[in-house]
């Protein structure tokens, strides 16, 4: 009777804990439909609007014990942002961070960013439905970010970037949408919200990437890519998302260099190695990388718009990645050379033989 009573038991509380999330993830996809329900009213767009991006941390972000995941099928069900279409993207940010959204009409150039009130988040579901924006979200804030708009409009640009209006995520999501609104790839933007903002390092790591992959294609089941990072800068995270490079995975180790190595190796970028699990052998390239190899177009208006004007300045130089990279030195690599590469106290630069 005991064994009995313990499953019948266990068999109950499986069932109540599931209702529990059901409950939780009704009210975060509310959460979600009165974002998109507001941003549409705001910036004046109808459902499935092709010109429209939504940018969220639903799904990284926690509050009070709760997941966020299910706000994004909310934003989907109001607003037709999906995944799928490639203008739905959640940039990385860690858990105890605020939830939050984003709209921007790239036709318009205006956008949207609501902050969810976690206080709201307490309420029954009815009780939510029934609250008005105000309360529901603890910030609202609209703007014009394109940055063509911005560039003859700094004095808007100022309250939107010093005063804060989208809470510090100004740069990062400023930056996406200019990029999206002109045509990056969605893998591109991937890494991206992987990075959790856009900078010209990331725009380099795309660069090298498409290099390597021209130069070392990969040819069958056995091989990956490998990368000895040093110096690291923001390249890294795409090469985690668009090789699968993971410092878990042992398929990237990173050191940073010493100022005097630096100007030992000018613009030095690291080493990328294609590898053969099978044959325990592989190519390598010395790479180095020159942003200023190209005379870019220059911002001439405040600091904030400096970066996100680079950004886009770079992007028609995808193809053409060459322009910024020379190749140092290339060679192969057995396991023993590997392990070099790899071990700390070794010296990945002067194993490859460049410093």
């Amino acid at each position: 009777m005991k064994m009995r009573y313990q499953t019948i038991t266990m068999v109950l509380l499986l069932a109540l804990v599931p209702g529990l999330a059901m409950a939780d993830n009704a009210l975060m996809e509310a959460l979600g439909g009165k974002a998109a329900q507001k941003a549409m009213q705001d910036l004046g767009f109808e459902k499935g609007d092709a010109n429209v991006l939504a940018l969220t941390d639903a799904g990284h972000a926690i509050v009070d014990g709760q997941t966020s995941q299910a706000a994004i099928k909310g934003i989907t069900n109001e607003s037709g942002n999906s995944i799928g279409d490639g203008n739905l993207f959640r940039p990385l940010r860690a858990h105890w961070k605020p939830l939050w959204f984003y709209f921007f009409d790239k036709s318009t150039g205006e956008a949207v960013y609501l902050e969810a009130n976690s206080k709201a988040l307490s309420k029954s579901l009815d009780e939510f439905l029934d609250l008005p924006d105000d309360q529901v979200f603890s910030k609202i804030s609209k703007a014009n970010v394109d940055i063509e708009y911005l560039q003859n409009h700094t004095d808007e640009g100022n309250v939107t970037f010093n005063d804060k209006a989208f809470n510090g995520n100004e740069f990062g999501l400023v930056a996406m949408s200019n990029v999206w609104a002109r045509g990056a790839s969605y893998d591109f933007l991937q890494a991206t919200a992987f990075h959790d903002h856009l900078c010209p390092g990331v725009t380099s790591g795309l660069h090298i990437a498409e290099f390597v992959e021209e130069k070392l294609p990969i040819t069958n089941s056995s091989e990956s890519y490998k990368v000895i990072s040093c110096p690291n800068w923001c390249k890294e995270d795409l090469f985690q998302m668009r090789w699968d490079a993971t410092p878990g995975k042992s398929g990237m180790f990173v050191m940073a260099l010493t100022d005097a190595e630096k100007k030992a190796v000018p613009n030095v970028a690291g080493i990328y190695i294609r590898w053969n699990d099978t044959a325990k052998e592989g190519d390598a390239l010395v790479l180095a990388y020159n942003f200023s190899a190209v005379d870019l177009p220059k911002w001439t208006g405040p600091s904030w718009g400096s970066k996100i004007y680079q950004d886009i300045a770079l992007m028609p130089y995808e193809n053409n990645p060459e322009v910024f990279i020379t190749v140092l030195k290339e060679f192969k690599v057995d396991a023993a050379k590997l392990a070099n590469l790899q071990n700390a106290g070794m010296h990945p630069l002067k194993v490859a033989g460049v410093m």
